[in-house]
C-alpha cells in the first residue's frame, strides 16, 4: 500500500465524512464530562466509541478499496486515520502475539490535560475493538493497560479477540 496515496485518500476521506473541531474544547468537555458525572460513564463511554469504531472500520476499508485488509496494510491505515484525525499525535507500538494486538500511542486527545488515576482513554478502548470487529469480523474487546493521564508517557492498549 502506497503510503502517499493513502495519506491523500485518507485525508479525502476526513473532509468528506469529518469536520475539523479544535482539541482543547473537546479536551476540556471530557475533564468536565467526568468531574460532574461520576463513574458510572465508563461504559457509556466504551459503547459510544465502540460505535464511532464500527464506522471508522467502514471508512477504512473504503480507503483501502478491500473488505479483507491484511494486518499490516491495516496498522498502516489506522495509524494514518488516528494522526490525521487529531486523535493521536503518534503510534508508537503495534505488537502482535496470535490474536492480542498491543498499541501504544503518544498525545491521545482522551488523555492530554487529564490527571487521573485510571486510564481516560475510553473512546478508544472502543473505537479500537469497533474497528477491528468491523475491520476483520469477529468481536474484538480493548482495554488500556496504561495511560498518560495517571502519569505514563504514552497509552498502551491491548486489542484481543474473543473467544467463542
Amino acid at each position: 500500500m502506497d503510503e502517499l496515496d493513502l495519506l491523500y485518500r485518507t485525508r479525502v476521506a476526513l473532509r468528506e465524512r469529518g469536520f475539523v473541531v479544535l482539541k482543547e474544547p473537546v479536551q476540556e468537555f471530557y475533564k468536565n464530562l467526568f468531574k460532574f458525572t461520576g463513574v458510572g460513564l465508563g461504559g457509556l463511554l466504551y459503547m459510544a466509541g465502540k460505535s464511532a469504531g464500527l464506522m471508522a472500520g467502514n471508512v477504512l476499508k473504503d480507503i483501502a478499496g478491500l473488505r479483507n485488509i491484511p494486518l499490516d496494510d491495516f496498522k498502516k491505515l489506522l495509524e494514518v486515520f488516528l494522526i490525521e484525525s487529531g486523535t493521536v499525535s503518534e503510534v508508537i507500538e503495534w505488537e502482535v502475539k496470535g490474536d492480542e494486538i498491543t498499541i501504544s500511542v503518544k498525545g491521545s486527545v482522551f488523555a492530554v490535560s487529564q490527571d487521573s488515576k485510571k486510564p481516560m482513554c475510553i473512546p478508544l478502548q472502543g473505537g479500537f475493538a469497533g474497528t477491528f470487529e468491523s475491520v476483520y469480523g469477529e468481536k474484538w474487546n480493548c482495554r488500556e493497560i496504561q495511560c498518560s493521564a495517571s502519569g505514563y508517557d504514552h497509552c498502551k492498549f491491548v486489542v484481543v479477540k474473543e473467544e467463542r
